[in-house]
């Protein structure tokens, strides 16, 4: 890993000043073909600053409308929860709509277990409780999942991790999802069938546009 101190530096002067989006890629260095990397390999780092993305107030006020991708995410647990460049998967499930019928779509994995977005992680409150999926087979556990999570906890509001099946759908009364850049999005449409607006959404936006 690149020192630190390095990388804050090379940060700020990506993006000097104000609210803005940096991103990070880090790789295992230029080489020879093959899958096998040269012993002498030095990594390679792409420090890059954009504008903070217009927010779309609709989505925020209103909800989203989600539905179920065909495509499957493959399980493996060496990769399961890391941010890395292999997101195939998630650019082949993004190709299937692009009609304006939705604004995400949600993955399962070949059990049949809600995993997340394709660019997102998903809350959703069951009858008892608010409840997340287990990423220890596959999925992202994204640095804002992890925000809502502990933020969630201040306020007296327990959010469990357990494997959350497709047939579990029936039972949800209200879902949420969060990424970095959207904080969270109330989903107001779920396959087709209403959801009602939670204001847990609004009030976790409101926090996070505080700090």
């Amino acid at each position: 890993m690149p020192d630190a101190r390095l990388l804050r530096e090379e940060i700020a002067e990506a993006w000097p000043r104000g609210r803005g989006v940096v991103k990070l890629i880090l790789t295992r260095g230029v080489g020879a073909r093959g899958y096998r990397p040269s012993p002498d390999a030095r990594p390679t780092r792409i420090v890059s600053g954009h504008k903070w993305p217009a927010r779309n107030s609709r989505l925020w006020s209103e909800g989203v409308r989600v539905g179920l991708c065909r495509t499957r995410l493959g399980r493996n647990v060496a990769l399961a929860g890391i941010k890395h460049l292999n997101r195939l998967e998630q650019v082949i499930a993004r190709a299937e709509w692009d009609d304006g019928a939705m604004d995400e779509g949600l993955m399962q994995d070949d059990r049949d277990r809600l995993i997340g977005g394709t660019m997102s992680n998903i809350f959703l409150r069951l009858p008892d409780r608010w409840v997340t999926p287990v990423l220890v087979d596959c999925g992202v556990a994204g640095v804002m999942r992890r925000a809502f999570r502990g933020w969630a906890a201040e306020q007296g509001i327990a959010v469990m991790e357990r494997d959350i099946a497709v047939a579990d759908l029936a039972g949800v009364s209200a879902m949420l999802l969060t990424n970095s850049l959207i904080g969270a999005w109330p989903v107001r449409e779920l396959a087709g069938g209403a959801l009602p607006l939670d204001p847990l959404a609004a009030r976790f936006n409101t926090w996070l546009d505080a700090q």
